[in-house]
């Protein structure tokens, strides 16, 4: 292997020393904000339009590597006891795996034999990794032939919320999945942040952008201003209805 040399530039104080070999161009890299793309494929519940079969609900769209395998199996356990939980989130659960479907429908039916756990949702079959490359859940220096455990969660307009991603032999936490679409449904509700280890039922935070200033200053009674910068709201003081414009309130409860 050849040693590359990067020169740099002394009136710049910083700059990044990127090895040639990242330096390779893609079509699209997945990115919080982006539109998820649409797309057709196989499930082991018959062929899907991704769009139609998403619509108007929240998504979790999941990698694991292969069928018949540990890690995935205790993933896909945990997913199937939490199904009623993501649809009362009004949150759609969908699969990746490198498997076949006469595999992955062995495996469920596998599961449910053995564990008692049916698999309500679908799972694609991705055998030659066309789902994996395009959606960054192939990388090589993990594996050179199966996905990693790569998550992205999407709202109903098919935005890309959030992104997880998980090496192969490390198992994805259900609950933080679950927080997370509650934590984001949340903040589009009443226009707030959540502070770290949220979970649904705790404080919020007024965070300083005027839309989140604003709906704590209707929240009324309900903030607690610790410093300039650190105010917590109460989620019973918040009120159900829209978000509005009440720029008198939001600079008298909330300041900058």
């Amino acid at each position: 292997m050849g040693m590359q040399f990067f020169k740099f530039a002394a009136d710049k104080p910083r700059q990044i020393q990127m090895p040639a070999a990242y330096m390779h161009k893609k079509s699209w890299s997945p990115r919080i904000g982006d539109i998820f793309p649409d797309f057709d494929a196989p499930t082991t519940q018959g062929s899907m339009r991704f769009f139609d079969w998403a619509e108007g609900s929240w998504c979790f769209l999941f990698s694991h590597p292969v069928a018949f395998s540990p890690v995935c199996t205790t993933e896909m356990i945990a997913l199937a006891n939490a199904h009623e939980e993501f649809q009362g989130c009004n949150a759609n659960i969908l699969g990746f795996t490198a498997s076949s479907l006469a595999e992955q429908r062995a495996w469920h039916r596998d599961i449910e034999d053995r564990f008692g756990y049916p698999i309500g949702f679908p799972t694609v079959e991705d055998v030659d990794g066309q789902f994996a490359e395009a959606f960054g859940m192939h990388h090589p220096k993990e594996s050179t032939n199966w996905p990693i455990r790569k998550s992205f969660i999407l709202d109903p307009q098919m935005r890309i919320r959030m992104i997880f991603e998980y090496p192969l032999y490390v198992g994805r936490s259900t609950d933080e999945v679950l927080r997370t679409i509650e934590a984001l449904q949340a903040v589009d509700k009443f226009g707030i942040a959540t502070p770290a280890d949220w979970h649904p039922g705790e404080h919020y935070l007024c965070s300083e952008h005027p839309d989140t200033r604003m709906t704590a200053a209707r929240g009324g009674g309900g903030m607690q201003r610790f410093t300039p910068y650190l105010a917590f709201i109460a989620p019973g003081s918040l009120p159900d209805a829209d978000r509005t414009d009440d720029l008198a309130l939001m600079s008298e409860l909330c300041p900058a």
